[in-house]
């Protein structure tokens, strides 16, 4: 170790960094990262978009991998782009330091299943239904095994043709997802488990965070890839998504839709349900009247101990765990059948037997049961809800890793990070680093004359709606406009009196369908909302460079305050105490901010607007901002003077986005 350090940081990263320069600040990252690996840290770093995190890990690892033995590194992703940015940054190392190394790229067992490709009908599957299809064709249960597993395993073991391909592969430096899939398809063999198998010779595995987080998914990577939890080094990217990811994995929901199908499954099959899926619905259906007189349509219901109560079936309790057993024999029965017939695997019966089952056991104090109602196609359906608020179920599982990093752009709480997911504080290591993009190319401007605090009263609506259109009609480029809500969104874009080409967010928007607006258009609006899917983890750019002149953020995204919320909130205070409104809606709401803003500058020559239509920003959540931002916010309560000053700004750097 010693007769290593003597060496500099930069001299012993060029060994293996791909590019002729570092960025600003770059070495200070690639040292932590190279000492939370050395020493088996549990690192938080917070590394604004510019400074190149991803080829920052994989230099700092090939560092620490001379040092000693560290086993592996195993990277998670939220996206497909960003799980290729990896594989092109390993590729450049490769070459760059003509190291020997292998990297394995991992996507979901039913995006390289060749059977979806032959079927389409199983990749319409719900991936719950396709895990257990693809199960049973492993194991041959009462149907044909399937073909293109045989092919890779015999008796457990890897066959001779699955070794004989590997062996061929194992030439290429990066075993890219659609590469092996055509391969290992041709020959008829598992694109899938040839890359749990690749990983146990892989260097660095590079997957989505499911396959860390769900149990069972890990097991069966860390099993095939010959990894152990203290052996492995895990690397967490955009990790300020990572405590929604989490309790996500952790809620289920089951609708009056699906107790019906699982009706129509019971007759069809002669299943005799002993009235289970009537006494169901009945009472779903009152709990739902219940929920739209308390909270409207649309909302979260939470149901307290006695309305969640199994004995509300009506229903003899001893009675309801007999049928559930017996209904869950005849769903595998529904299955096999099924699959014999060539028709998709998918047992709507199964499906509630599963969520029942979980909503009987889940009576922890972490979990909220709800009910919802919704509006759909002029009719309503109704859906009951499990939910943990305690992300640390499934992410605690990192203290017992050799050692994890954790990064994004805007990691700005770190005691937020550290309780949240449940990390060892003693193993906890930390560096915030500053944007390396000059100051001078950002404009931040605050309008302190409206507030989304009462975001739908109608005098505040047409407020901000006539100050957003002197603000658009000034800006002759591209703009993004974020909004708390859906709902506010609406409100403002129906008062919005604008000729310029418009796109709007909802819940069928491609991001590819924006990208290629904002470049088609050279003036024009995109309107998002906050953790939506234009406002977070996704370029808006061309060419490297950002396609926007100006973010305007319409108000501030706190979570919405709500049933579920007070639950958390509730949650938090005995968890956590004083710091419980903090963790359960300051942050999330500053997080949700840095992430809108962000899409602005997205590299060293990008210039623009970021304007805060929000009079709280400059109130206690002001102390939460980087310091670099609570210097240059500038605000204001004409529209005019920010008007002009903001012409003045873009006229000065002649932003042409």
């Amino acid at each position: 170790m010693n007769s290593c350090l003597h060496r500099t940081i930069e001299n012993w990263a060029r060994k293996y960094f791909p590019y002729p320069e570092f960025r600003m600040y770059q070495l200070k990252a690639i040292e932590f990262i190279f000492r939370v690996f050395t020493n088996g840290n549990i690192g938080l770093l917070s590394s604004p978009c510019g400074t190149g995190k991803s080829v920052s890990v994989l230099t700092a690892y090939l560092m620490a991998r001379e040092v000693e033995d560290i086993g592996k590194l195993f990277i998670l992703t939220r996206t497909r782009n960003e799980l290729e940015i990896y594989a092109r940054e390993i590729q450049a190392l490769a070459e760059r330091s003509k190291a020997f190394l292998r990297a394995t790229l991992m996507i979901s067992r039913q995006e390289m299943c060749p059977i979806v490709r032959e079927k389409r009908e199983i990749g319409k599957m719900d991936y719950r239904s396709f895990l257990t299809y693809c199960s049973r064709l492993k194991k041959g249960l009462k149907e044909s095994s399937c073909p293109y597993y045989t092919r890779v395993f015999r008796d457990w073991m890897p066959s001779r043709d699955a070794l004989a391909f590997l062996e061929e592969m194992s030439a290429k430096c990066v075993l890219m997802p659609d590469e092996l899939y055509e391969a290992a398809s041709s020959n008829n063999m598992c694109p899938y488990e040839l890359t749990r198998l690749a990983a146990a010779e892989s260097d660095i595995i590079v997957g989505n965070y499911n396959h860390f987080l769900i149990e069972e998914a890990r097991k069966s990577i860390f099993s095939r890839g010959r990894m152990q939890m203290d052996s492995v080094n895990i690397v967490f990217d955009e990790a300020h998504s990572l405590p929604s990811a989490a309790m996500g994995l952790l809620s289920d929901e089951v609708s009056t839709r699906t107790v019906l199908r699982a009706k129509k499954e019971a007759f069809k099959y002669e299943v005799d349900d002993k009235g289970f899926l009537k006494a169901l619905k009945r009472y779903m259906e009152e709990m739902g009247k219940n929920a739209v007189r308390l909270v409207g349509l649309g909302e979260n219901h939470v149901l307290n101990q006695d309305e969640s109560s199994i004995k509300n079936i009506k229903l003899p309790e001893e009675e309801v765990f007999e049928i559930l057993e017996d209904i869950s024999e005849e769903s595998d029965r529904i299955i096999s059948l099924k699959m014999e017939s060539g028709k998709p695997p998918v047992s709507y019966l199964a499906r509630v037997v599963d969520f029942v089952e979980r909503w009987i056991s889940d009576n922890y104090d972490d979990t909220v049961k709800y009910v919802r109602v919704e509006e759909d196609r002029g009719k309503r359906v109704i859906r009951l809800g499990i939910s943990s608020m305690d992300a640390s179920k499934t992410t605690r599982s990192l203290n017992r890793v050799r050692s994890a990093l954790l990064m994004s752009g805007t990691l700005w709480d770190f005691d937020y990070y550290r309780d949240i997911l449940g990390l060892d504080e003693q193993r906890i290591a930390t560096l915030s680093l500053p944007s390396p993009f000059k100051r001078e190319n950002r404009l931040i401007m605050v309008d302190k004359s409206v507030t989304t605090k009462y975001e739908l009263r109608e005098e505040m609506v047409d407020k901000i709606s006539k100050r957003l259109n002197s603000i658009i009609e000034s800006i002759n480029g591209r703009v993004a406009i974020y909004f708390p809500s859906y709902e506010l969104m609406e409100k403002v874009y129906t008062k919005l009196k604008t000729n310029t080409p418009l796109i709007k967010e909802d819940a069928k928007t491609k991001i590819r369908e924006v990208l290629r607006f904002l470049i088609e258009n050279e003036k024009c609006i995109a309107l998002g909302v906050a953790r939506g899917k234009i406002s977070e983890g996704v370029d808006l750019t061309s060419e490297g460079l950002s396609l926007l002149s100006a973010v305007i953020i319409v108000g501030l995204p706190y979570p919405k305050r709500n049933e579920m919320h007070e639950y958390l909130l509730k949650y938090y205070e005995r968890k956590f105490g004083e710091r419980a409104f903090e963790y359960a809606s300051t942050t999330p709401c500053v997080v949700a901010l840095a992430q809108m803003a962000g899409r602005l500058i997205r590299s060293q020559n990008d210039r623009g607007v970021i304007i805060i239509m929000d009079s709280r920003i400059c109130g206690k959540i002001r102390e939460k901002l980087p310091q670099d931002w609570r210097e240059d916010m500038k605000v204001y309560l004409k529209i005019e003077n920010l008007v002009k000053d903001m012409e003045a700004f873009l006229q000065q750097n002649r932003v042409v986005n």
